[in-house]
């Protein structure tokens, strides 16, 4: 059976430790939000963060002040190498990331960016299924950072999930960490890499991962691959965005007695491939090509097109689907989507689009443009599109594609559960701050990184018993489980989660609560991912497995709501994590953290 912890323990640092909701009962409210960035001692750390609130400085993650001359590099990488051999045969392949500061200027307003090796968007990692990758991460920027590999599953390596507070601490300034896993030889498919400290990748600390492998459902049944990497830019540092989102003021000045409560601030620009305006695919005629669509925005859902081409979606978020022709593919923060594309009309250019769906923010921002256009050019020369969209009406809602279109190819039913958990997801304002702060809760846990202390170390010291502080909700199974998770939503708004460590199945979704018995649920082959898309004052039931032994987090990725506290911990098999071999580097790293470090 599995225990929900969600105990109190002296010494944390939290910024809410020990907050109690203002009501027992979770009433819905509009989203709101509160977070300090940092931990900031004594009383001229005060002094400076009321003086960074009154310019409107960023207090935070990569916003300090450096003499930096380096000017990024935009990424050009998007057109895989035909020549990369796809084998069953593994190997080790080594990459080095220096994360830093640079100044850039994706959307042509220029400011400072969080980059990996000067590129934007970050370098392509490419492996095959059994693959060891080892990435050697060294870290130039002022603060903390870590890098997760999102989609992979880690299986006995989850000290390598690099999730901040959860699997280590923070790799301090001027120090390094050495990635080392292997490939679930398994897995194949889209995926990618991002920091996991606060919002540190809205400021451009991500890029591509893809595993190649000839068990793959879909290998051989197209020409050429592709990469298109969807985002939301800001012109301004996340971390002071963060610190005005998560103020009493809000984002608009109106959080609270106002209509906007706990707004998240609207982007400036949308981005195709670390660009707003000159992303090109130069392609040949006559040719398939799997497009590898990925969101790494912070807030927004797109849906992508081109004009003229069916899309036939084959892959979501690393599982190969029965092929489903569409115009355009939904695809939230997080999600990854693979179609196939082939050049068979007339020979020229037409519109590539990505159209920000901002019908789902709670704010506006006037000089955004949301139809985000690359050009995709074969059989002639380059020219200026003048090609029209699809006439298709776009849904107001912020969506997946309907779950039975998402029908993974190799079939897999879900075994019988054999345990649950229910879970309300809200925001809600809390006694201690009288009614004037709020914060995103996982029923009465709002979450809050220990970057000291983090989950992973403390159970391996402790074992099963382990107890955590009140910001730590944690699902504790010791035994190999069938495992639902019944998500509620209490928010307006569409929220996409992901699993850490687990590909899950998709049982059901709908409108209201979820009520046992009534609700519909499917078990013939439903779909699997890594990544959902709850719906607004909706609710949503997952099924997985409990035999990955390691504390795996799960939790929104819109950043401002991670930052919120919108995050759980599944422990999975506790007996086992004490026997995993976590390196010493990384209780090292951890006695070195102080005040100032990353906080979320």
């Amino acid at each position: 059976m599995s225990t929900l912890l969600s105990l109190s323990k002296e010494g944390s640092s939290g910024d809410h430790e020990g907050q109690t909701l203002k009501e027992t009962r979770i009433t819905p409210i509009r989203r709101s939000g509160r977070r300090k960035l940092f931990v900031i001692t004594g009383i001229a750390g005060a002094i400076v963060v009321v003086l960074a609130l009154a310019l409107g400085l960023g207090l935070g993650l990569g916003l300090k002040k450096t003499s930096n001359t380096s000017y990024v590099t935009t990424n050009t990488s998007f057109l895989l190498d035909q020549n990369f051999v796809v084998t069953n045969i593994t190997t080790t392949r080594y990459y080095e990331f220096v994360i830093s500061e640079a100044t850039g200027s994706p959307d042509g307003f220029e400011r400072t960016m969080l980059v990996v090796n000067n590129q934007f968007p970050g370098p392509l990692i490419e492996v095959n299924s059994g693959d060891e990758l080892v990435v050697n991460v060294f870290n130039q920027l002022p603060n903390g950072t870590t890098i997760h590999w999102h989609g992979q599953l880690q299986n006995g390596t989850n000290y390598m999930d690099g999730t901040n507070g959860i699997t280590q601490c923070p790799i301090p300034p001027g120090m390094n960490f050495t990635y080392r896993f292997t490939i679930n030889p398994s897995q194949y498919g889209t995926f990618w890499y991002h920091a996991h400290a606060s919002t540190q990748y809205t400021d451009g600390i991500y890029g591509p991962l893809v595993i190649h492998s000839p068990s793959e459902p879909i290998f051989g049944q197209y020409d050429r691959d592709v990469l298109v990497i969807l985002s939301d830019w800001y012109d301004v540092m996340s971390s002071g965005l963060l610190t005005q989102y998560l103020g009493s003021a809000g984002i608009d000045g109106s959080n609270y007695g106002g209509v906007n409560s706990g707004a998240e601030p609207p982007p400036d620009s949308g981005l195709i491939n670390g660009k707003m305006n000159g992303s090109s695919f130069d392609l040949e005629p006559n040719l398939s090509y799997r497009l590898r669509l990925i969101n790494m925005g912070t807030l927004t859902e797109f849906m992508f097109s081109v004009d003229s081409h069916v899309l036939s979606v084959v892959e979501a978020d690393g599982i190969s689907i029965e092929p489903v022709n569409v115009h355009r593919v939904p695809i939230h923060v997080a999600q990854r989507y693979s179609v196939i594309l082939t050049t068979n009309q007339t020979a020229g250019s037409y519109n590539v689009r990505g159209e920000m769906q901002s019908s789902c923010y709670k704010l506006s921002n006037p000089n955004l443009n949301t139809m985000v256009l690359a050009t995709m050019t074969y059989g002639a020369s380059p020219t200026t599109p003048n090609t029209q969209d699809w006439s298709d009406a776009i849904p107001a809602l912020c969506l997946d594609l309907n779950s039975t279109m998402i029908v993974p190819q190799i079939a897999m039913d879900p075994p019988n559960s054999t345990d649950a958990v229910q879970i309300f997801m809200s925001f809600q304002q809390t006694t201690q701050s009288g009614g004037t702060q709020t914060l995103a809760f996982m029923n009465s846990t709002s979450w809050l990184a220990d970057t000291t202390n983090p989950t992973l170390l403390q159970m391996s010291k402790a074992g099963i018993q382990t107890t955590f502080d009140s910001n730590q909700l944690v699902v504790v199974n010791d035994d190999i489980t069938v495992f639902d998770l019944i998500l509620n939503n209490y928010d307006d708004a569409s929220h996409p989660f992901h699993l850490h460590g687990h590909v899950f199945w998709i049982l059901g979704e709908g409108d209201g609560s979820y009520i046992s018995g009534v609700s519909q649920l499917n078990t013939i082959n439903p779909p699997r991912r890594d990544t959902l898309t709850l719906p607004g004052f909706g609710w949503i039931v997952i099924r997985f497995i409990t035999d990955n032994p390691g504390l795996w987090a799960f939790h929104c990725h819109i950043g401002w709501h991670m930052a919120a506290g919108l995050l759980m911990q599944f422990a999975d098999l506790p007996s086992q994590i004490q026997q995993l071999q976590i390196p010493s580097y990384l209780g090292d790293q951890c006695a070195q953290q102080s005040g100032g470090v990353v906080a979320n």
